[in-house]
């Protein structure tokens, strides 16, 4: 599979790209790909400053810095909440009302997130608006206080409302209704991004339409 990322926006400050579900942001394989390896070619080899992630099954927009000053200047925004990730999700199960949940996870030895309570578990907090019903699921806008690893994917199921197409963190009837409908990475999306351009100051935001077949139950929504 040659995947490939794609170029929203570029300035001498930062690049703006969307990620493939499938492809890596970075990888320690030296036979995959992965975006880093890419903008890095596409740069040249000069400064590339990677600010936040995305899971290899997951797709979405992502920035980088150029340089190391915006490097720090868009962490900074990140960790203050001033540089903004939406994402939009279409779950399992038909929800009857928006909401939000707090819980703590940690990251376990075989590459999962485990939701409990004791001092090596991290606070994650996220909100969901419900969007829709179509066809035994629920369509979905969320937003994260906190970046913790597979956070969307582990706290949607926890709640009840597993993604489509999540082997790892769905139910077996999650993942039975996926294959009838042909989903087969999760349903969710980075698909909104807003920041301050390191250079101007300026607020830049970036929309992309979802390309998981998924979002096609709610395309005219």
């Amino acid at each position: 599979m040659n995947l490939k990322a794609e170029i929203i926006y570029e300035n001498d400050h930062v690049i703006v790209i969307y990620k493939p579900a499938g492809l890596p942001v970075q990888t320690a394989r030296a036979s995959q790909e992965d975006v880093c390896s890419q903008l890095k070619n596409h740069l040249k080899g000069s400064y590339l400053g990677v600010i936040h992630r995305l899971d290899q099954p997951v797709e979405g927009l992502l920035v980088f810095a150029k340089d190391s000053k915006s490097a720090a200047f868009l962490t900074s925004d990140l960790q203050s909440g001033k540089l903004k990730k939406t994402y939009r999700a279409v779950s399992f199960g038909e929800a009857s009302c928006s909401g939000s949940d707090i819980c703590y996870m940690r990251k376990t030895s075989d590459g999962k997130c485990e939701i409990g309570e004791g001092a090596e578990f991290k606070k994650a907090e996220l909100s969901y608006e419900l969007l829709g019903n179509s066809q035994g699921t629920s369509c979905f806008r969320i937003s994260i206080k906190t970046g913790r690893f597979h956070q969307i994917r582990a706290q949607m199921a926890h709640l009840g409302y597993p993604l489509l197409g999540d082997l790892k963190y769905g139910s077996s009837e999650s993942i039975s209704h996926s294959e009838k409908l042909g989903i087969a990475t999760p349903a969710l999306c980075a698909d909104r991004l807003e920041f301050r351009d390191p250079g101007s100051g300026e607020m830049k935001t970036f929309e992309i339409t979802p390309a998981n077949p998924a979002f096609k139950i709610y395309a005219d929504r």
